[in-house]
């Protein structure tokens, strides 16, 4: 994806293009279908930037594959030791 494109595009609309779709499959791929960060099976996924840095241009390992449960935590944690409120 060309980052000058990207530079005028939210990241929603980022996640809605067919790069992101693209780079979120052969990322799910990677890990199998599965949790980094937990043992459950058969459960929704998400695919977690570690970095924004290469946004539209990211290296695998910018990306970890997480079910909604540990993302969220990891979600709350961040935001607990950024100082704010996570409601």
């Amino acid at each position: 994806m060309s980052l000058p494109t990207l530079e005028f595009m939210t990241y929603g609309e980022y996640l809605q293009t067919e790069h992101w779709h693209e780079t979120r499959a052969a990322a799910l791929k990677r890990a199998g279908g599965r949790c980094a960060l937990c043992p459950r099976e058969n459960v929704p996924l998400q695919v977690h930037h570690r970095t924004y840095e290469r946004l539209g241009e990211e290296f695998p390992e910018d990306l970890v594959v997480l079910c909604d449960e540990c993302h969220e935590a990891l979600e709350i944690g961040r935001e607990l030791l950024a100082g704010k409120d996570s409601d």
